[in-house]
This record gives structure tokens, C-alpha cells and sequence, in this order.
């Protein structure tokens, strides 16, 4: 059977919705909103349709964007009791494969230990998954009812990696029931490759037992334990008064500062606050685990400070690396406008990089029945950032009166939000369809939510019950569904030098040409000047590219080769102009004057220096036109920020053979017909109109390549892992 719910605050029915199939969805929202898309799928079996005795909920959910696959995590009773079970899912919301077990709490078949309110989250970089629960189980000193956080690492197919059943926390001694944790969250970091996981508990460090803070654990990429152990991050009224807790803990990841910001619901009884108050808190960590910024600040306002009745509770909280900033969600009770103590609605504060409130002061996103009424209330939120469209979606479960709902209901409800935190997309979306409208014993519970960046999709996923056949009243299932975002965003456009272009010819006298030695040698020198400069560039380009030499946020997916997975759901960072390595050019030699005569010879020596000028640098535009590839480029030596904006390496397998390098391909000469040539001034003049072209074109050249080098001068599919810095490709 089924363990009761956080806090007692749930009603005694919370389970699944559906039936065995789809079902679908009446009307929702605006009719300019986006909604739900496809049809409700069940995700979980659990036991025999028909047999309320057997339930899934506690509902999680995580998005891997190299596979398109979401993993659904849920608590579900088993022949070993209460276990923790997972499901994949399908880019369409269907599920894959079976549902598969993650834990083994205690002994086979022995109901008296289980696994609850499991957590998950997706390493990128290992392409896998890290889920975490609270359990009692029975390694070493432990017992019954002795909870503690444990943790599983799987693979992209839900395989089990590495130690079974990991215990992370340690709260009070071993054998001692009055410590525990519970209510655990897990982040994972890709900027250290780390996981940071959050709970409450009690622990000997709190003094007594039943005085519940905020612990959380660092833990290393194969999910061993890290840095201080069960660090407390909390510190919610006095030391040793029970009567003051902190629960319900949040995590989200700043990949701007590579910072966690944890937040979590307290009775702290500061200020003019008092016991049973419950506030929202944050509290900001560095990626070593310090704490940093303001201690425990405080976002949330609740009612009037000092009044009971009113109080925030079960935060969410993601980071928008867009806009660099997070938003914090809740479940509260507040007296403002027409609003009454125990009428729940769902409230927003969007912090800044500091974890300062900004905007609106407890903005309500929620809006479920008449405001005065405590029939209609709104439950556990969850809220996700999508930064392709710049923007986060808020789920909930809630009772509305909006026809066909009705008093008593509970359905899954969806609300978008702009980054400035204002509704957008049509208001308080209905997401499920539990059973049959109007009826109350069909109700869905404790959504999870998240983004597919593949394709710019939210996936819902919740616990429901319905009570037509083949199910029963009483009975609960895992449920989920799609829901739609809004158009990616224009990001940032790429950042060149913005080197200014070379001055147009200008057309000099011919009357300042004389047929001499002196206008000869003029000319040479102009054809030599040109040829040093195509050596140059071809030096530039043969040595080697390296990531300095291109436009920052120029490369896209299409430069990368076959097999590198990408989406655009990666970090925004600053943007810098280039700096490309300089271009040497050989300094002018001095010849002897006396081996300049003024012949017929001498003038098409000059030319045929000047057209092997223009051939060579003909040869080199044409090289940057058709593209370098990876092989031009020095491995390791492209870090993210020459990547579009946004755009994140998932996976990036070592090429079976590097691209060969470009090539400058010189045409050949083609001999003239020296007859043609006459020493004139008008055939000097000639010459030296070709020997300035060749210097144009040579100063363009390095002008292109000054400015920094574009999507359009690399071949698409040549960039491949060996060319990525360490840090960019997992």
C-alpha cells in the first residue's frame, strides 16, 4: 500500500489516470494557447488492473537529449514492497520497452522496508542517470524505518551502473530511527561534471532529534560522494527547538557562475515571524559546495508577517541561462485582493545571479475557482526553463469550476511563462483528463515536468486514479503527456573584429607613368609586395587554426561532423570579438637596381610575377571559399564559445579518421605570347594595374581573415571531436 504524503497535506486519494489506452483532451486554455499535445499515455502497470492494493505515484521525470528520450521515475508496490521503478519514454510520449526496478531496499519480499519520492537527473556527459530516493535499508548498522538517501546510477537504456543501492546520507547514528532524511533532489552540473543532491533531515549536527535543516552532497561524476559530508545548508530558528524546521528542499544550477541555488520551505521565526510560518528560502553555493551571497534569504511574503495561517510551501526552482536568473515557485496562501486562509494558489519570484527577488513580489500564477473560495486550491508546483524560446513552463495539480470541472476534481494544470515572468500562451492550461468529467473519485496528482530540446516539447508526467474499467477507484497509475513551447528565440548574432574593409582602387594619372628603369622597378616591387603577402595568409592557413581565428558563437551544427548530437538548450555565454593570430608578412628584400634593364624581358618577368600573384591569391580565396576543415584546425582548441548561442555538444565520438586538411590549389600559367607584349607605356601601365589588383587582393584576404574566420569559411561535417576543447564535448 501506498505511504502517506508529504506532511499529511494530501487528500487520501492520489493516484493514477487514464485507462489502459489514450484519451483525449477536451478544450484547454485560449484559443491562441498552447496545449497539450497528442493524447495522455500511461506509463506504469503496476500489479493487476482492478486491484486498488497496488498503486504508482511519487512521480519524476528527466530528459536525455542525446537519446530524445525522457526517463519517468515513480514509487510503485512490489512483491518487495514499496520499490523505486523507471520507464522510458519516447520523443511522442509513449512509453518504451517495460518498467524496470532501480531499488532493492531490505531484504526479498520483506514489505518492511521500501523506497519512496524518488528524484532524477541526466549527466550529459556520460549519457546517463542518477536517481535518488529516500529508503530504509539494512547494510551495515541500519534498520526498519531507519531513512536515509540512497542513489542508483543507469544508463541511456535504464541498465544499473556502478554500486547498488548507493547510501548518501548520514543522519544520526547508525541504528537510531528518530534521525532520517527525506524529501531528496538531484542536480546535475555539466560545467564540473558533478551531481549535487538536497534533502531534509535531522542529524546530530542539529542537536536534537526532530530538528529538520536542508543537507546537501556533493558527489563526482560515477556518484561517489564528494566534499563535506552532509553539509547542512539551513539554519532555521534556534539550535535544538523543534518546533522550527526547514523542508521540501529545490536545486537548480547556474551554468553562467557554475553555482547551485537551493531553496526550501521554513518556519524560521526571524524578524516577526513566528512558529508554523512557513517561508521560502534560498541559499546560493559555490560548485565547491561554500556557501555564498546572503544566508538564507528570505523571497517570500506569504500573509502578514507574524499570522500563522498563512504560509509558502513546496518550492521549485530552475535557472534561465538566457537571462541569467532564476525563478523560484511555490504552493502558498496569501490574503491578497479577495484571497482567504486555506485558499492555495501557485506563486513565482524570479531572483537575479545573486539570488536577489526581482519583478514582481510573489507573482500568482495560478488562478483555480473564485477567489474567497477554499474548495479550489492549486498543489505542488514544478516549474522548467526552456532557454531555445527564452522562456518556463509551471505545472500543478488543482481543483477549478471552469465546465466541464467541477469541485472536487483534481486535474494537472500548465501555465507558461515569459522571461519577465508574465503569463503568456493562454491561462491555467488543463493538461490531463482523469477518467470521466464530473466525476470526483477520478482525480491526478503531483505533476513533473521536463524540457525536450530536440524538439522545443515539455513532457508532463503525473500519478492519477481512475475508477473506469479495467481500473478501480483507489487505484494509481503514472500518466503523462506532451505539451508545447514557444518558437526558439533569435539568439545572439556571432562577434567578428569588424576589421574595416580595404579602401576601393582609386584610379591614379596615367600621365604619371613614364617607360624608365625607375617605373620598372616600381612595378616589381608592387608584384613582390603581393606575393609576400599570399605567402603569408598560405603560412596562416598551413599552421594551423586555432579558436582564437574564429567569429565567437559563428560555428553550428552544421560544421560539426556526422555523429555529434546537439540541441540549442545550452548556456548563453558572454561574447568577446576574436583575436586572430597575426598574418606575417616577410619584409621586402632589397635587389640590385642594376639588374633592371629597360627591355621587352624585363617588362613580362614583371608580368608573369604579377599573374603568379593574382594565381596564388586566386587559389588562396578560393581554399577559404570552399571551406577549411577539421584538419586545418589545432585539436582542442575550439571552445564553446565559437558555438552558435545555445548550442550544446551532447555527444561527440572520436572520428574513425581526421578530415584531411585544405589545400591551396594554384592554377597553372598559361604561357602569353611574348610577341604580344611591347614596351610601351600604356603595356606598363597594364602591369600595374595587375600588380595592384594582386595587393587588393592579398589586403582582402587578410582582412577576411583578420576580422575572423565565419560558419561559411569552414566545410560542413568537418569539425569533429578531436577539434573540440576539453569541456565542450562530454
Amino acid at each position: 500500500m501506498r505511504s502517506s504524503r508529504r506532511h499529511g497535506r494530501r487528500r487520501a486519494r492520489l493516484v493514477a489516470v487514464l485507462g489502459a489506452g489514450a484519451v483525449a483532451l477536451g478544450a484547454a486554455g485560449s484559443a491562441h494557447a498552447i496545449a497539450p499535445l497528442g493524447v495522455q499515455t500511461r506509463i506504469s502497470v503496476t500489479g493487476v488492473d482492478g486491484d486498488s492494493g497496488v498503486d504508482a505515484f511519487d512521480t519524476a521525470v528527466a530528459y536525455n537529449p542525446i537519446a530524445n528520450q525522457h526517463l519517468v521515475v515513480y514509487t510503485a508496490d512490489s512483491a518487495d514492497g514499496e520499490e523505486i521503478f523507471g520507464r522510458l519514454v519516447d520523443a511522442t510520449g509513449l512509453a518504451l520497452g517495460n518498467a524496470f526496478p532501480i531499488s532493492d531496499m531490505g531484504p526479498a519480499a520483506n514489505l518492511s522496508f521500501r523506497a519512496e519520492e524518488p528524484a532524477v537527473a541526466f549527466n550529459v556527459a556520460a549519457n546517463e542517470y542518477l536517481v535518488v530516493w529516500r529508503g530504509d535499508d539494512t547494510p551495515g548498522s541500519l534498520v526498519d524505518n531507519e531513512f536515509e538517501i540512497f542513489s542508483q546510477r543507469l544508463d541511456a537504456t535504464g541498465a544499473q551502473l556502478g554500486p547498488n543501492d548507493r547510501r548518501l546520507s548520514d543522519m544520526g547514528p547508525n541504528g537510531d530511527t528518530g534521525f532520517s532524511a527525506q524529501n531528496a533532489t538531484v542536480i546535475h552540473n555539466p560545467t564540473s561534471n558533478q551531481y549535487l543532491v538536497a534533502w531534509e533531515g535531522n542529524d546530530v549536527v542539529t542537536g536534537i532529534d526532530g530538528d529538520d535543516e536542508i543537507f546537501v552532497q556533493r558527489l563526482n561524476a560515477t556518484g561517489a560522494p564528494i566534499g563535506t559530508n552532509d553539509q547542512r545548508v539551513s539554519d532555521n530558528g534556534p539550535l535544538n527547538d523543534t518546533t522550527f524546521s526547514a523542508d521540501n528542499p529545490a536545486v537548480a544550477h547556474n551554468s553562467r557562475s557554475n553555482e547551485y541555488l537551493v531553496a526550501w520551505e521554513a518556519d524560521d521565526g526571524g524578524g516577526a515571524l513566528v512558529e508554523s510560518e512557513d517561508e521560502i528560502y534560498v541559499q546560493r553555493l559555490a560548485s565547491n559546495g561554500a556557501e555564498v551571497g546572503v544566508d538564507d534569504r528570505r523571497i517570500s511574503e506569504a500573509g502578514p508577517d507574524g499570522d500563522g495561517n498563512f504560509e509558502a510551501d513546496e518550492p521549485s526552482a530552475a535557472h534561465n541561462p538566457f537571462t541569467n536568473e532564476y525563478i523560484v515557485v511555490w504552493e502558498g496562501e496569501d490574503d491578497a485582493g479577495a484571497l482567504v486562509v486555506n485558499e492555495d494558489e501557485i506563486y513565482a519570484q524570479r531572483l537575479d545571479a545573486k539570488g536577489k527577488p526581482i519583478g514582481i513580489d510573489d507573482q500568482r500564477i495560478s488562478m483555480m475557482g473564485p477567489d474567497g473560495s477554499i474548495s479550489f486550491n492549486a498543489s505542488v508546483p514544478k516549474v522548467v526553463v526552456n532557454p531555445r524560446a527564452n522562456e518556463y513552463l509551471v505545472t500543478w495539480d488543482g481543483e477549478d469550476d471552469a465546465a466541464p470541472l467541477i469541485d472536487g476534481k483534481n486535474e494537472i494544470f500548465a501555465q507558461r511563462l515569459g522571461p519577465d515572468g508574465a503569463e503568456i500562451g493562454g491561462d491555467d492550461v488543463r493538461v490531463s483528463v482523469t477518467g470521466a468529467d464530473g466525476v470526483t473519485a477520478d482525480d491526478a496528482f503531483s505533476p513533473a515536468v521536463a524540457y525536450g530540446s530536440q524538439a522545443n516539447e515539455y513532457l508532463i508526467a503525473w500519478d492519477a486514479e481512475v475508477s473506469a474499467p479495467p481500473l478501480v477507484n483507489g487505484e494509481f497509475e503514472i500518466y503523462a503527456r506532451r505539451f508545447g513551447a514557444g518558437a526558439p528565440v533569435a539568439t545572439a548574432t556571432q562577434v567578428c573584429k569588424a576589421i574595416p574593409a580595404p579602401p576601393p582602387a582609386t584610379p591614379g594619372d596615367p600621365g604619371d607613368i613614364t617607360l624608365s628603369v625607375a617605373q620598372l622597378r616600381i612595378n616589381q616591387r608592387i608584384d613582390q609586395a603581393a606575393i609576400r603577402r599570399a605567402n603569408g595568409v598560405q603560412a596562416w592557413l598551413d599552421d594551423g587554426i586555432e579558436g582564437r581565428d574564429l567569429c565567437q558563437g559563428s560555428l553550428g551544427a552544421n560544421e560539426l561532423a556526422a555523429g555529434i548530437v546537439t540541441d540549442t538548450a545550452g548556456s548563453i555565454v558572454p561574447l568577446a570579438p576574436p583575436d586572430p593570430r597575426p598574418i606575417v608578412v616577410a619584409a621586402a628584400t632589397a635587389g640590385d637596381p642594376g639588374d633592371i634593364t629597360l627591355t621587352v624581358g624585363q617588362l613580362l618577368i614583371n608580368q608573369r610575377i604579377s599573374q603568379a600573384a593574382i594565381r596564388r591569391l586566386n587559389g588562396l580565396k578560393a581554399r577559404l571559399d570552399d571551406g577549411v576543415t577539421g584538419g586545418d584546425v589545432d585539436d582542442r582548441t575550439l571552445a564553446r564559445t565559437v558555438l552558435t548561442s545555445g548550442l550544446r555538444v551532447l555527444a561527440a565520438p572520436p572520428p574513425a579518421s581526421p578530415p584531411a586538411p585544405s589545400v591551396t590549389v594554384i592554377a597553372a600559367a598559361t604561357p602569353g605570347n611574348p610577341d604580344d607584349v611591347e614596351l610601351t607605356t600604356g603595356q606598363l601601365l597594364i602591369n600595374q594595374r595587375i600588380s595592384q589588383a594582386a595587393v587588393r587582393r592579398a589586403n582582402e584576404l587578410i582582412a577576411r581573415i583578420e576580422d575572423g574566420l565565419v560558419a561559411t569559411d569552414v566545410k560542413d561535417g568537418s569539425v569533429t571531436a578531436l577539434d573540440l576543447a576539453t569541456g565542450v564535448a562530454p
